[in-house]
């Protein structure tokens, strides 16, 4: 039965510098050279199977010597490029020099094999089956690889390579190359030659060796280079984390969501007079007349994320859809600061995607939810009214416009909401007193529902910019 040795790559890339090629040709070399196998083999023997016996592996390298049939899986020749300082890099006058690193990528599960046309004997093949399974890697030792011997093996979508002699008749317009191949009879010794001693001693190649004719006799498929388009889901939520060591007071927090909508809004790189009509600014094109978006709480909320009693973070949510370039102005902010104010803050991109996997601790679901930031009603009561009645009301209003049940309990718990900002430094700024108001009372508030119900839930006047957040008990 024929021997076939299979070997297959976990990381997908194959690295080998053909023989008498500079790193910089970004040449790979495909098929693998014999002499490549051959030696990868016999090292394999020496330091992991060094028990089996000379009698045996030897005279199978040298079997294995005669050049085989490789099957190469179809692939594509990508690399990377590395820079290092020269021998005349200084502070001063930095230079370097560039050395690529080229490799094959095959694709997922492919796998390279060779095939000779002969039988092993039993102890020859229990040996090769050994030191076949032991192999780490072959070509450089980014090529980590598994090998086994597998009879009737089949090639798939493989180039086939024969080895062909010079007196025969080469296909027309078939690919072929040369590889490196040791001279039979095999000289195991010639396969300890290092690559440094050869140079050191003015030969070209090494002793031992010769090169032997490659030709592609069925080509495989080639590797389609379009990939089928995917879908992305949605981002309704992008998280920032607070990339300094003293996080801001929790009070500061409706001024820290003010000025990530504002640095959003600058990077979007609009117009001024178009900036408005955006999901991060709160409106459409196509809102009403008055450019409000029709459905006001589908644009994008501004909400804290506290540590104790720190800001440590911040998400965007918006529960209709984000358009690309919005996505990408959002993502691109790192610093918040205030013309008007000391306000500064270093953040950074900490995640994309769905509020319960990008913010979980504001998603729920549950029954029980209990303020985070003050809740600061939408309206103002009448006189006389009572306090806890009309938050209830109010909460109750706020929720239908949500399309949310009504709570069956709401109940004002401990919490001092007058140290808390309730001003936005953009609407300061400009002097808009319906925004820039500090003066509303509040209250931290506990609800109940008599289902779960999902969030983030973020209620009451500036609910777009952190005030009235709730949690999920």
């Amino acid at each position: 039965m024929p021997t076939t040795l299979v070997l297959a790559f976990p990381w997908g890339r194959y690295h080998a510098n053909p023989w008498g090629r500079h790193v910089n040709e970004g040449a790979v070399e495909l098929p693998p050279s014999p002499w490549r196998l051959l030696r990868a083999l016999y090292a394999v023997w020496r330091t992991r199977a060094a028990d089996l016996p000379d009698t045996v592996v030897l005279p199978l390298l040298a079997r294995l010597a005669e050049p085989p049939v490789f099957h190469v899986p179809r692939h594509a020749v990508a690399h990377t490029r590395h820079y290092y300082p020269d021998t005349t890099h200084t502070r001063a006058a930095p230079s370097t020099d560039r050395t690529l690193e080229a490799f094959a990528a095959f694709e997922r599960d492919a796998e390279l094999a060779a095939h000779w046309p002969f039988d092993l004997p039993d102890a020859e093949l229990a040996a090769f089956r050994r030191i076949a399974a032991s192999i780490p890697y072959f070509g450089r030792a980014d090529s980590l690889c598994l090998g086994r011997l597998q009879p009737g093996w089949r090639p798939g979508a493989h180039d086939t390579w024969c080895p062909v002699d010079a007196a025969e008749t080469l296909i027309p317009d078939a690919a072929s190359t040369a590889v490196l191949a040791p001279t039979l009879p095999l000289d195991p010794d010639a396969l300890l030659a290092r690559p440094v001693d050869i140079r050191r001693g003015g030969l070209l190649f090494p002793g031992g060796t010769r090169f032997v004719g490659y030709q592609r006799t069925e080509p495989a498929p080639p590797l389609s280079r379009h990939r089928p388009a995917i879908k992305t889901p949605v981002a309704h939520a992008v998280r920032f984390a607070v990339l300094q060591s003293a996080y801001p007071p929790e009070t500061d927090s409706l001024i820290y969501t003010d000025l990530l909508r504002q640095s959003a809004l600058n990077r979007l790189g609009r117009l001024p007079e178009e900036r408005p009509f955006t999901q991060l600014g709160g409106k459409t094109a196509d809102a009403d007349g008055g450019g409000h978006l029709t459905n006001q709480h589908q644009h994008s909320h501004y909400l804290p994320l506290h540590n104790g009693r720190r800001l440590a973070g911040l998400l965007v949510w918006t529960p209709g859809d984000l358009p690309d370039d919005e996505l990408k102005a959002l993502a691109d902010v790192r610093q918040l600061h205030s013309a008007i104010g000391p306000w500064r803050l270093t953040i950074r991109l900490a995640g994309i995607g769905r509020v319960p996997d990008v913010a979980p601790e504001l998603s729920g679901p549950s029954t029980t939810w209990e303020s985070a930031t003050p809740f600061t009603p939408a309206r103002y009561p009448k006189r006389g009214a009572d306090w806890l009645q009309f938050l209830a009301h109010d909460v109750s209003r706020e929720l239908s416009y949500r399309e949310l049940p009504a709570p069956h309990s709401v109940q004002i718990i401990d919490g001092q909401w007058a140290a808390w900002r309730r001003y936005r430094p953009s609407a300061r700024s400009r002097r808009d007193p319906r925004q820039g108001s500090a003066s509303r009372p509040s209250a931290f508030l506990r609800l109940t529902f008599d289902t779960p119900i999902t969030g983030p839930l973020s209620l009451g006047h500036l609910s777009h910019f952190g005030l009235g957040l709730f949690l999920p008990q």
